[in-house]
């Protein structure tokens, strides 16, 4: 614990969760969307590739932090490990090595195949260890949250940019990563709900969280659609499904602005949401008709206004050092 007199920037470093890679997740998604909207709308394609490289230099400079940490709070990473909720976020720093070769692949497809060979030893190898935590130990109903799909649920992030590559056997790496993601989502979401349902609400900072929970549906319809090119009766039913939870707990983010002071469950919205939009561009794609349209451009906005909104708070806050809490809140 760093006393009173400690440095802001050693604050903010102590302080500095692994949870905000959720951040980079989410930007990652917003450039996958851009680059479906450019095509099918045919707009220009320099967006996409601007929020692309913000996410690329996010990534390296959030690493390059957090491996300071690391080397300087150990404790503080055993402390994490071993918490049952906060050890899941550790998997926004794995769920990234997955998604940034999406990125990269046109620019440095050999670098992106290696990036996405790690990632997915990763997540394997950390969705293993998660649920064996779990087996291990017995849980509390009460601590069933959203964040516990991100270990397992992960590996539906697997084939998101797999299937593209050029790696022997990706196919049926993505087609493992699907039938665990996909199969593990009904059962998280399953507990997670009767969690929501007979315990007490959770508190009014990380109910924008709830988000998380659109998340698994919306990667099982786009890896889906990757792995069998197709839009049938299966990923119709994920898809309007995954739009009736997206209106159930949308008005989640209602609550961000009533959130103080900033809380990095903010950026839990931002993956979600560009999942649901990605699926959204995805159906029009297929169903050229105006309500199509017009959600997944509405959609494409509303994502896109959220994440810089929620992007330019946690900037400013970085930097005029009111990002981490008072001291005597570090744990």
């Amino acid at each position: 614990m760093m006393n009173s007199t400690a440095s802001p920037r050693i604050r903010f470093l102590e302080f500095l969760p692994v949870s905000l890679f959720g951040g980079v997740m989410g930007l990652t998604g917003l450039c996958f969307a851009w680059r479906m909207a450019a095509d099918h709308w045919a707009l220009n394609h320099w967006l996409p590739e601007a929020i692309g490289l913000i996410a690329v230099l996010a990534f390296i400079a959030l690493t390059i932090t957090y491996t300071v940490k690391i080397i300087r709070f150990p404790s503080l990473i055993y402390q994490e490990m071993q918490d049952p909720v906060a050890v899941c976020f550790f998997a926004t720093f794995i769920v990234c090595l997955l998604l940034l070769p999406g990125v990269i692949l046109p620019y440095f497809p050999a670098f992106a195949t290696a990036l996405w060979c790690i990632g997915a030893l990763m997540m394997f190898c950390f969705a293993w260890y998660v649920l064996r935590k779990w087996f291990d130990h017995q849980q509390q109903p009460q601590t069933a949250n959203p964040s516990w799909v991100l270990p397992v649920v992960g590996t539906l992030d697997i084939p998101i940019v797999g299937y593209k590559l050029a790696v022997p056997s990706a196919h049926e790496i993505s087609l493992i990563a699907f039938s665990i993601g996909i199969f593990f989502s009904i059962i998280l979401l399953t507990i997670i709900f009767s969690r929501l349902l007979f315990q007490v609400p959770l508190p009014e900072a990380v109910q924008p969280t709830l988000m998380i929970l659109t998340g698994p549906l919306a990667l099982a319809f786009s890896v889906y659609h990757g792995l069998t090119g197709n839009l049938d009766l299966f990923s119709g039913v994920l898809f309007y499904f995954n739009l009736f939870l997206l209106v159930l707990f949308g008005s989640k983010i209602m609550l961000i602005p009533k959130v103080c002071p900033f809380k990095v469950s903010w950026w839990s919205v931002s993956f979600p949401l560009t999942a649901v939009t990605v699926t959204s561009l995805i159906y029009a794609g297929a169903h050229t008709g105006l309500v199509h349209q017009l959600l997944a451009g509405i959609l494409l906005a509303v994502t896109t206004l959220v994440i810089i909104y929620i992007f330019i708070i946690t900037v400013y806050q970085i930097i005029t050092g009111t990002f981490s809490p008072p001291v005597n809140l570090i744990k």
